[in-house]
C-alpha cells in the first residue's frame, strides 16, 4: 500500500459544495461567540456591582441591561444550533454519499466483478462503516474552525486584559496540542486492530450462516462456537484497548484546563488581594479558559478521528484498487431536499442472433487457472457442450464469454461486429446465463424468481414449467410465496438450481448459457428437464452453451469442444470425439 492519501479525499469532500463548509463554519463561530459575549456581560456586570456598590450607588439599571443582552444572545445561539444541526445533515448526506455512490460505480466498472462478489460482505461494511468514519473529520473540520475562530477571538481579548496571565495560561493548552500530536500513531494503529478484528468476526458470522449443513453434518458446532467465542474475546480485547486509550487521552487533556485555572489563580491571587486585578477580568478569564480546553478536546476529537478515517480510508482503496482512487470523490450532483431518483439499469437493445464467433479466446498467466486459443461458432437452434475434467477450464471459458473476467486477448463476433464490452452486451435480452450454484435472496419463491421484474402470469408459468418447478410450488402451502430461507436454505440443492433455471427462462433471449446447472437435480426429474429443453429449442430456435460431462447433454450437443488444462483438446459431435480422444472417451462412455 502506497503513503495513505486520504488528505485528498479529506479536501475534495471540503470543496464539493463549498458554501456547505463556509455557512457551517459561520454558524459555528457565532454558536461559540455566545461565550464571549457572556464572558464579557458577566465581567461587566461583576465590575459594576464591583465598583457601584462600593460607592453606594443602585446596580439594578446596569445588571437589568446586561442580563437582556445575555437573554438576546441566547436566542440568537439558540436560532445558529437549529440551523447548525440541519446543515450537520446536510454534509453527512452529501460527503457520505458522495462516497458510496462512487464506490459503487467503481466496483460496477470492474473487470474481475466476479472477484468482487465474492468479497460482498466486507464491501457492505465498508458502505455501512467505513464510509462514514472516511466522511466525518470533514464534517467536524467546520464545528472546529468555528471553535478555533472564536478560540483566536478569547485569546486575542485575554492578552488585551493582561497578557502576562494569559501566557501562563497557555502553557498547558500547548503541553495538550504536543501530547495529541506523539499520541497520533497510536490512536491509527489502534483503531487499524480494531477494524480488522470487526471484519474478521463479521466473516465467520457470514461463513457460519453459509456452511449451517455442513457444520451440522460435521457435527461441529461446538469448535465453531468456541472460535467465534474466541474472535470476539480478541475483538473486545482491542475495543477496550481502543477506547481506554482514547478516553485516558480525552481525561488527560481535559485536565489541562484544571491546571490551567490553577496556574492563573496563583499568578493573579496577590494582585486581586491589591485591588489590581478586577474579579470581572478574573471571571473573563475563567470562562474562556474553560471554552480554550474545550476547543483542545474538539481538537483532539478530529486528530483522533482523522487517524481512524485513514484507516477506513486504506480499506476502501483495498476495496476499489488504488488505480480508482481520484474516482473516489469525482462529483455529482445529489440532492438532500428530494427523494432519490430510482436506478434505472441501461437496457440492452436486442439483437437477434445469427451466428456467434469466438476465436483465440485467451485469458489467464498459467495452465491451470486459464484458457488459451478457445474458438468456435454457434449458430440459433444450435447446441454447443462443453466437457472436460475438474479444472479444465470450463467455467472460466464461460466466465470470459460472458464478461465476468476480462479476456487477456481473442475476439467474440455477434453477427460479424466484434464485442468489446462483453458484460454490457452478454446480457438479457441477448444472454441469459446460470452458473452452478444459483445465488438466492432469503426471501420468497416469488422474489428469487422475478428480481425485481413484473412479468404477466403467462411468462411465470412459462419459466418454471422450463425448469420442472411448476408442479412444486403449486403444491407448496403459500406457492409463489412460500420462503425460500436464508440463502434458499428451506430448498433442496435440485430445487435451487431449477429455481435458478427459471430465473433464467423468464428472459426470452438470442443465447442461453448454462454451467452445469443441474448437477443436482434427480435423475427423472432432469430427464424432464432435457425433454422439455428439447421441444423449446426446437421451437423457439436459441442458442445454447452448456458445460456439462452428463452422457445425455453431450449426445445431444451438436458441438463438443473438450478441455484439457485450459486447453482445446478436441472438437467435434460425442461419437466422432470419443474415436479419437481417449480422455473424452473415458468421460463420454463412463
Amino acid at each position: 500500500m502506497k503513503k495513505n492519501g486520504y488528505h485528498k479525499v479529506f479536501i475534495r469532500l471540503l470543496i464539493y459544495k463549498p458554501w456547505m463548509f463556509i455557512v457551517s463554519v459561520l454558524l459555528n463561530i457565532v454558536i461559540f461567540s455566545y461565550s464571549a459575549a457572556l464572558a464579557y456581560f458577566v465581567r461587566e456586570v461583576l465590575n459594576t456591582v464591583a465598583g457601584d456598590t462600593a460607592g453606594g450607588k443602585s446596580v439594578l439599571p446596569q445588571v437589568t441591561i446586561f442580563f437582556a443582552g445575555v437573554l438576546g444572545v441566547s436566542l440568537i445561539r439558540m436560532a445558529a444550533i437549529t440551523a447548525c444541526a440541519l446543515m450537520d445533515r446536510i454534509q453527512d448526506f452529501h460527503y457520505e454519499n458522495i462516497l458510496r455512490n462512487n464506490i459503487l460505480k467503481i466496483i460496477y466498472k470492474k473487470d474481475n466483478i466476479k472477484n468482487m462478489a465474492g468479497r460482498s460482505e466486507k464491501a457492505f461494511e465498508i458502505l455501512d462503516d467505513d464510509v462514514p468514519a472516511c466522511a466525518f473529520p470533514s464534517q467536524l473540520l467546520s464545528e472546529v474552525s468555528g471553535f478555533v475562530v472564536y478560540s483566536l477571538i478569547a485569546m486575542a481579548s485575554l492578552l488585551i486584559i493582561n497578557w502576562k496571565v494569559t501566557i501562563y495560561i497557555f502553557i498547558p493548552l500547548s503541553l495538550a496540542i504536543l501530547i495529541i500530536n506523539t499520541a497520533s500513531k497510536k490512536i491509527k494503529g489502534n483503531r487499524k486492530v480494531n477494524r480488522e478484528i470487526h471484519s474478521k468476526v463479521s466473516e465467520t458470522i457470514s461463513d457460519t450462516a453459509n456452511l449451517v449443513q455442513t457444520i451440522k453434518i460435521s457435527n461441529s458446532q461446538d469448535s465453531v462456537l468456541k472460535h467465534y467465542e474466541k474472535l470476539n474475546t480478541i475483538r473486545l480485547g482491542a475495543v477496550l484497548k481502543d477506547t481506554l486509550f482514547e478516553s485516558s487521552l480525552q481525561a488527560v487533556l481535559s485536565s489541562t484546563v484544571y491546571i490551567g485555572t490553577a496556574v492563573m489563580m496563583l499568578v493573579v491571587a496577590r494582585s486581586m488581594m491589591r485591588g489590581e486585578f478586577p474579579i470581572g477580568d478574573f471571571s473573563m478569564f475563567v470562562i474562556y479558559l474553560g471554552t480554550l480546553a474545550s476547543c483542545v478536546d474538539r481538537i483532539v476529537e478530529l486528530v483522533s478521528l482523522r487517524k481512524q478515517a485513514e484507516v477506513s480510508y486504506d480499506r476502501i482503496i483495498e476495496l476499489v484498487g488504488e488505480e480508482s482512487e481520484n474516482e473516489l470523490t469525482s462529483h455529482c450532483e445529489l440532492s438532500a431536499f428530494k427523494a432519490m431518483e430510482k436506478f434505472q439499469y441501461e437496457t440492452m437493445e436486442r439483437t437477434p442472433l445469427k451466428e456467434l464467433q469466438v476465436k483465440n479466446l485467451t485469458f489467464g498467466h498459467d495452465d491451470r487457472n486459464g484458457i488459451y486459443d478457445v474458438s468456435f461458432t454457434l449458430k440459433p437452434g444450435e447446441v454447443l457442450a462443453v466437457a472436460g475434467g475438474v479444472g479444465s477450464g470450463k467455467s472460466t471459458l464461460l466466465n470470459v464469454l460472458m464478461g465476468v473476467t476480462p479476456k487477456d486477448s481473442g475476439k467474440v463476433i455477434w453477427n460479424g461486429r466484434e464485442i468489446k464490452q462483453h458484460k454490457e452486451f452478454f446480457i438479457p435480452p441477448n444472454v441469459a446465463y446460470t452458473p452452478q450454484n444459483g445465488k438466492m435472496y432469503s426471501h420468497t419463491i416469488g422474489e428469487n424468481l422475478l428480481l425485481g421484474k413484473d412479468p404477466c402470469e403467462e411468462e411465470i408459468s412459462q419459466a418454471l414449467y422450463n425448469a420442472v418447478l411448476e408442479e412444486e410450488v403449486s403444491e407448496m402451502e403459500n406457492g409463489l410465496h412460500t420462503q425460500a430461507g436464508s440463502g434458499g436454505s428451506r430448498l433442496s440443492g435440485g430445487q435451487r438450481q431449477r429455481l435458478a433455471l427459471a430465473r433464467m427462462f423468464l428472459h426470452d433471449a438470442e443465447l442461453y448459457v448454462m454451467d452445469d446447472s443441474t448437477s443436482a437435480i434427480d435423475t427423472e426429474t432432469e430427464k424432464e428437464f432435457w425433454s422439455r429443453f428439447e421441444k423449446n429449442i426446437a421451437k423457439r430456435k436459441f442458442a445454447c452453451i452448456i458445460a456439462s460431462n452428463k452422457r445425455h447433454v453431450l449426445q445431444r450437443a451438436d458441438k463438443i469442444i473438450f478441455m484439457k488444462n485450459g486447453h482445446v483438446a478436441g472438437w467435434g459431435k460425442a461419437e466422432e470425439l470419443s474415436a479419437y480422444c481417449e480422455e473424452f472417451a473415458s468421460i463420454y462412455v463412463g
